[in-house]
Formats: C-alpha cells, structure tokens, sequence
C-alpha cells in the first residue's frame, strides 16, 4: 500500500481534531506555582525541537525539507487544562523543518510551528556536528543543540534549550535511530503572582527513518519529564 493511502487521512484527520478541541493558553494567571511549573514542563515537553531525521550528515550540498505531525500527551494534563480552561491532556503539534548540509559535518535547522485553534506559536533552531560520519558498516553519532521560543501567548513567555546525542546506523532504505538529551525549560509568567521557573529534564527518542526515494518519512516517540510524543515527519531529502 502506498504510504500517501495512509499518512495524508491520518495527518489530515488529526489536524481537524486539533482545530476543533485545541484551546488557547489564556488562564496562566489562574494557576499555583506547582502548576506554573508543570505547564511549563508540558508546553517544554510539546514545543522543544525535535529534529525527526537520523544522525547521519546532510553533506555539503544536501538539505531536507519537510512537514512535522507530533502529537504529545502531557505528564501533568491538569495544568494544561487550567491553563486552557479545557478538557484536553494532549496538543496536537504541526510544524514545518528545513535542514542544511555544511562542511565539516556541520548541519543547521529551521522550525516553525503554529498549534492549530491555539495561540501558540513556535520558532526554533539547531546546530549539528558529526561526532562519527558513518558509513556501509559504521554507525553515525551527532551532537545537536536545539533552541525554540513560544510566541503568541501574552499571559507567559516560554523557551527550551537542549544538548543531544543521536546514534543512527542505516540499513539498506531504513536507518534506525536513538537519542538522548537534557533539556531546559523556561517559563515566564506576565501574569498573577507567579515566578519564573526553570526546570531541567532528560529527553529519549527512537525513530526510524523510511527512504521512499526522493522523499524520506521519519517516525518517532519521544519521552520527557513523563510526556510522550507521537511524530511522523515527511521531507523532501537530497
């Protein structure tokens, strides 16, 4: 079966589902500290960068370009649903990448995400460097930091820092993958009598990525600070 058969409904269905059920963040001043913070891990969780590619290289003149579905399930939905003033536990997470090829093993990255009936708004970036190139019979092993900024939301201000490590060995028209990071979250309230926090997570993620000639499908589940994301991203890869 082709994979257009099954992934455009589904990313499709999923969009409509996050237009309809997701809410903006407009209640932050409501919240306790504890809150505060949770929300702040959660929204970390759901908007830090996720690069959906293995660790190999782009090259010097290669570059992907693609279309980010993540759906993430929140560690402390309480928050988030006072925060929204909605039932929701989880957010649906569009977003649109590009990625870069430099020399020396150096790649960079471009994200930018607008949450679907929600005013958040998501811009971000990476910088890459391959620790281990790989190749017919050796893995590949990248060092990444990430950074993204929330936008939109006028009640909190929000941004994660991350560092990565992610080992890739590919096979044939499949490369999986596995990565480990720390992540930084901050959150700054606007609103209330709240703190600013900054809470330390680790993040783990195992993916695969599917040649299908000139476009590559990634898939991959995330966990962090008890959140877990579902993603599918498909890119246009050379």
């Amino acid at each position: 079966m082709s994979y257009r058969r099954w992934l455009l409904p589904v990313l499709a269905s999923s969009l409509a589902c996050a237009s309809a059920y997701a809410n903006s963040v407009n209640n932050v001043g409501a919240l306790s500290q504890a809150q505060f913070q949770n929300l702040t891990q959660d929204l970390g969780a759901a908007v830090s960068y996720k690069d959906m590619m293995p660790a190999a290289p782009l090259g010097i003149t290669g570059f992907d370009i693609g279309v980010t579905a993540m759906d993430t399930h929140f560690g402390h939905a309480g928050a988030y649903q006072a925060a929204t003033q909605s039932g929701n536990n989880n957010v649906f997470v569009p977003s649109i990448q590009a990625q870069k090829g430099l020399p020396f093993g150096f790649d960079v990255g471009l994200t930018y995400t607008r949450i679907p009936g929600s005013n958040v708004r998501v811009i971000g970036g990476d910088v890459s460097y391959a620790l281990i190139g790989g190749g017919l019979l050796a893995p590949a092993l990248t060092v990444r930091g990430t950074y993204t900024k929330m936008t939109g939301v006028s009640e909190m201000g929000l941004n994660t820092r991350s560092v990565e490590l992610c080992l890739s060995k590919g096979f044939v028209f499949i490369t999986p993958y596995i990565g480990v990071g720390r992540v930084r979250t901050a959150g700054i309230p606007h609103t209330g009598n709240l703190s600013a926090v900054n809470v330390y997570d680790t993040k783990e993620y195992v993916g695969a990525d599917i040649n299908l000639g000139l476009m590559n499908l990634d898939l991959e589940v995330d966990r962090m600070a008890g959140s877990t994301s579902y993603g599918a991203n498909l890119g246009w890869r050379l």
